[in-house]
């Protein structure tokens, strides 16, 4: 067994084990939850104590799991916060009230129930993401949480932090993506992420294609819980952009938050885009939601916590010569929400980078930006393309009349 003494250590030790994500190649079939059960059953089945929202989605979890995080905190809680994949270090994965464990923390943590998950390994073969979620889980006790807002990884049936009997589950935007482990239609991929619907949990849904929503609400009706469509329930209206950093709206809501009307409030994002404003209004229906004696929420935390949303990535401008917008998008619905969100914000120019594994469709939406530049890098990540490639595609869209 190696030790784990450092940070250094802790990471090596949580990449032996098969890393889906950065590495092997993903299959339909590398998806099941007996492992993670098995040893999160070694550790005393620490996810049954903890005041869980389970948020999953094809896009805009992650910013949605940020700003419930961060309106929470705002309302006096300590929130554990799990989210993948990370930006700049794997402690980012693991928060606690919004901001990374420490190396420390993680090193000790890990080290002291390497034992346990070495038990489990001896009898079936575990995966990082397995061994990351049940750290996850583990450290959120013994941090003493009060809620712990939990992401996704992938789908939502059959992810593995699909363990939880969460208070509420939430639903972002489905669109398709993974398509080789959870199918190559709407419909197919909506059922994998309305798998996380448990019996009498309600579910709230943002803003869905007939075809994801029909789905999704048919998973509802069955499991007898109650589905909470924030089409149906909040609405934008008067939306400004104040800044490249900053937009505010105003809520058309019937919505309660402690007893107080929400109607008519202005709120102010540091996110961009008309994206964000929809996972934002999913967020507001989560937290009106919650039982205000568990979550301490009111419209001043609700307000605050929205006003202090910081989430890197996400459309992040950096002023320098010119001003330079940090964004990814992982498929061609994503991507097409970016450029619009690049051409409102900066309609006088705007140069698009691709990077990565990005599908031709992608490349397009991107080639769209006429008459400007279009960057080609070659990103670090393990499963990248190479710049021949990308290059390739992308000269055959500028090509088309």
């Amino acid at each position: 067994m190696n030790e784990i003494d450092t940070y250094a250590d802790a990471l090596r030790y949580l990449y032996s084990f098969a890393d889906y994500e950065r590495h092997t190649p993903r299959q339909r079939d590398f998806q099941h939850l007996d492992s993670v059960r098995a040893l999160l059953g070694a550790l005393g089945d620490p996810h049954t104590r903890l005041r869980t929202i389970h948020v999953a989605g094809t896009k805009g979890k992650g910013s949605t799991v940020a700003m419930l995080t961060s309106v929470l905190v705002a309302a006096g809680n300590k929130v554990g916060t799990y989210t993948s994949p990370h930006l700049n270090t794997h402690r980012e994965r693991y928060q606690l009230d919004g901001a990374p464990v420490s190396e420390q923390m993680l090193t000790s943590t890990l080290r002291d129930i390497q034992p346990q998950i070495e038990r489990v390994r001896a009898d079936r073969r575990l995966t990082t993401f397995e061994v990351a979620t049940a750290f996850a889980f583990e450290l959120f006790v013994r941090e003493g949480v009060d809620w712990a807002v939990i992401e996704v990884g992938l789908g939502g049936r059959l992810d593995t932090t699909n363990v939880l009997t969460p208070v509420l589950c939430v639903i972002t935007s489905v669109s398709i993506d993974h398509a080789e482990v959870l199918g190559d239609n709407v419909a197919s991929i909506a059922g994998e992420k309305a798998g996380i619907i448990k019996p009498g949990v309600p579910v709230v849904v943002s803003i869905q294609t007939p075809e994801a929503m029909r789905v999704i609400r048919d998973h509802a009706a069955d499991k007898g819980s109650r589905l909470l469509s924030v089409e149906r329930l909040a609405r934008a209206r008067h939306r400004k952009l104040l800044s490249p950093q900053r937009q505010e709206f105003t809520l058309d809501t019937q919505l309660r938050l402690s007893d107080q009307p929400l109607h008519g409030r202005v709120i102010g994002l540091n996110l961009i885009g008309m994206h964000q404003v929809e996972n934002a209004l999913t967020a507001i229906t989560a937290l009106c939601h919650l039982d205000p004696r568990q979550s301490r929420v009111d419209p001043a935390a609700l307000f605050a916590g929205l006003e202090a949303i910081r989430w890197p990535g996400r459309f992040e401008v950096i002023f320098r010569d010119i001003p330079i917008v940090l964004d990814g998008a992982h498929n061609p619905d994503s991507m097409r929400k970016l450029r619009h969100t690049v051409e409102e914000v900066f309609p006088a120019s705007a140069r698009c980078t691709c990077s990565g594994p990005a599908a031709a469709t992608m490349r397009r939406e991107c080639c769209e930006l006429d008459g400007n530049p279009l960057v080609l890098c070659h990103s670090t990540h393990p499963r990248s393309k190479p710049v021949a490639e990308l290059a390739e595609a992308g000269s055959a869209w500028r090509r088309v009349p």
